[in-house]
């Protein structure tokens, strides 16, 4: 079940991109990295290419990312997504993941959104923009919603992914964070953050 494995996963590497090569730079890097689980963004051109490529590699979980409507959502699960993610709640978007049997990652911001959400069948939200609320903000939804499960994207950091997954996370999305300076920084950030996820579970 993707929803099981995103979780053992525990972080998605969010990626942008200006091009094919850059893509693959950065997949390379997150993955020597030991990061498995990629969404990669309708930022990066022809991005289900890509997806059709990396998403039969056995080893990754490839889903697709800043997914804005039905046609998008069509294509990118067609060329292999495993999972849609996006910065918003999509009805149509909500509707193709259903009718597919892909897992839907809707952008939410507010209680209220996160509610209705889950009313449509969604297990899992994308906490979107993270670093508008803090890991505390996280606690506070599942003290009234405890079966909520949650992704954090924005705002997740080395420094505080810990806090993050101490306050109820499910998984994160370390986009911005972790996709910065060469390869080689790409890497160490990645391992980084593996590192510090598994020390959670010592």
């Amino acid at each position: 079940m993707i929803l099981e494995k995103l979780k053992e996963n525990k972080i998605v590497a969010v990626i942008r991109a200006k091009d094919h090569q850059q893509t693959r730079e950065y997949i390379g890097a997150c993955v020597k990295g030991g990061i498995k689980s990629l969404e990669l963004t309708y930022s990066i051109p022809d991005v289900c290419e890509l997806i059709k490529e990396y998403s039969q590699q056995e080893d990754l979980l490839v889903g697709v990312g800043s997914v804005l409507n039905k046609k998008m959502a069509l294509d990118a699960i067609e060329a292999g997504a495993k999972y849609v993610v996006s910065p918003g709640y999509s009805e149509e978007v909500n509707t193709v993941c259903k009718e597919k049997n892909i897992l839907y990652l809707p952008g939410c911001m507010t209680v209220t959104e996160i509610m209705k959400a889950m009313d449509a069948g969604n297990k899992m939200i994308k906490l979107f923009p993270g670093d508008l609320f803090g890991a505390k903000f996280v606690k506070s939804i599942k003290a009234p919603i405890p079966n909520v499960e949650i992704m954090p994207t924005g705002g997740v950091t080395t420094e505080n992914v810990k806090e993050w997954f101490e306050n109820g996370v499910s998984c994160v999305g370390a986009g911005s964070s972790l996709i910065k300076g060469s390869t080689e920084d790409i890497e160490k950030t990645a391992r980084e953050f593996v590192k510090l996820i598994k020390e959670l579970e010592m």
